[in-house]
């Protein structure tokens, strides 16, 4: 019993810990001036900056100008203010890894039995 509690521990250890790197930075105001165009600015520029986001976030550029021709001003004027904040599709990968952490942890433990005969003992 001990055995596996240690066996649990370790691959949870190992699990949380080999995470993805991630690397941050402070960004100044004149940087963030300087990739965006002006709040006020042309309306033509902000949709060009925004299908350049879309391209540079991995979506098609035929698809790209698509969506950006699509949208009001409005709208425009609003992706133009929050496109950092929106998320980037995220957390399956995590998602993957808690879901199969959990069945490891419960097949060591014997409450599942899905592969059959492991850990053997």
């Amino acid at each position: 019993m001990i055995r596996r509690i240690l066996q649990c521990l370790l691959i949870a250890t190992v699990a949380l810990t080999s995470g993805l790197p991630a690397q941050a930075a402070m960004v100044g105001t004149a940087q963030i001036q300087a990739n965006t165009p002006a709040m006020a600015g042309d309306v033509i520029q902000q949709r060009e900056w925004i299908r350049e986001q879309l391209v540079k976030g991995g979506v098609d550029e035929t698809v790209a100008l698509t969506r950006v021709a699509a949208m009001t001003d409005a709208q425009v004027a609003q992706i133009h203010q929050r496109i950092d904040e929106a998320p980037a599709g995220g957390g399956t990968a995590e998602t993957l890894i808690i879901i199969g952490l959990v069945l490891v942890i419960t097949e060591l433990m014997g409450y599942t039995d899905i592969i059959p005969g492991w850990p053997a003992e």
